[in-house]
């Protein structure tokens, strides 16, 4: 019996969405995972779901720092880095500080779960052929497969659609953090997700960005898993901007699962398998990943990795660390290879 330890980036949700598009799926349009910002003026206002989240109105801090749906990726990225660098320098010692980048950072955060929930709300899993994607066709494989004993599934991403997925296919899963059921599949969300929903909701016709707080902390108990009837009204939230080396943000909630990762990479023996999807490797989440990857020993049976553009940097710190590497352009030799 084996385990298999799956590490998935962005560029896995990219491939559900190229999928879908290839099946000529409409839902797929208008969902841009490589820039947060193209459309932003589509998303939902929380308190009274009209368009324009992204907005002087709602959002005067991000849009006076140049924050539009005409930006660029490249011109996006680095406004999010800007705010998130600022808002880890702030929280790496506690301080306070009223900034406009603080008073933007609250704004994204909240920016990106009401995207997300958007996003997610576009694309209605039960009802399109996601069976034939090559990544359902390789979950099903080794769900049934009697040689694997447990798959942990680490995704550092804020959507759902590897759990819908996994619903649709009749796949049981376990979520770190927030049940004790003992299933074959076990997905860990180190950087959060839009179905953490915080027990405690705003009014929603009240509902404001309060700029006068603090960054706060919580623990993952505050937290409750959600698939239905998703929202932004939590009091916070628990997601991780992409930018600015996500590990600074050290919250209790994201080190409870980051822990918990840590232990089933260390107990990863010669006869497990490492498979790693969509990973770029920016330095975002260059010394994550690098915890991850040097806690896992050199000698497991065989690393994968699916990316059709896998950064060589990448390419030569795996093949550094590991004897047994390959690497595939797209999910469909997983499931020959089974």
């Amino acid at each position: 019996m084996k385990n298999i330890f799956i590490i998935l980036g962005n560029g896995f949700s990219i491939d559900f969405l190229n999928h879908l598009k290839s099946k000529t799926e409409s839902c797929a349009d208008n969902i841009a995972l490589s820039n947060l910002f193209e459309n932003g003026e589509l998303v939902p206002w929380p308190g009274d779901d009209s368009c324009g989240f992204l907005s002087y109105k709602h959002c005067p801090n991000l849009w006076t720092l140049g924050a539009r749906p005409n930006l660029s990726p490249e011109a996006s990225l680095s406004l999010i880095e800007n705010i998130i660098t600022c808002a880890n320098v702030i929280n790496s010692k506690k301080l306070q500080v009223d900034s406009i980048y603080i008073r933007a950072y609250r704004e994204l955060a909240l920016y990106l779960k009401a995207l997300f929930i958007y996003y997610d709300k576009k694309v209605d899993v039960p009802k399109i052929n996601s069976s034939e994607w090559g990544w359902a066709k390789y979950f099903q494989h080794i769900n049934t497969s009697g040689e694997v004993d447990k798959v942990h599934l680490v995704t550092l991403n804020y959507d759902i659609w590897l759990e819908r997925v996994l619903q649709e296919v009749g796949i049981d899963f376990h979520v770190s953090g927030f049940d004790s059921k003992e299933t074959k599949f076990n997905i860990y969300k180190p950087h959060g997700s839009i179905s953490f929903a915080h027990k405690q909701i705003k009014v929603k016709e009240f509902f404001n960005i309060n700029h006068t707080e603090d960054i706060v902390d919580v623990n993952l108990k505050e937290f409750e898993l959600k698939y239905a009837n998703l929202n932004a009204l939590g009091l916070m939230h628990a997601m991780i901007p992409p930018a600015g080396d996500s590990a600074r943000l050290n919250f209790k909630w994201a080190n409870e699962i980051r822990n918990s990762i840590c232990e089933i990479s260390e107990s990863l023996s010669e006869n497990d398998e490492v498979v790693i999807c969509g990973i770029s490797y920016w330095h975002v989440d260059r010394l994550e990943l690098d915890n991850i990857l040097t806690s896992i020993g050199p000698n497991v049976s065989e690393v994968t990795i699916v990316n059709p553009f896998s950064p060589e940097v990448f390419n030569a710190v795996t093949t550094t660390l590991f004897k047994n590497v390959k690497l595939f352009k797209n999910s469909q030799p997983l499931v020959q290879n089974g």
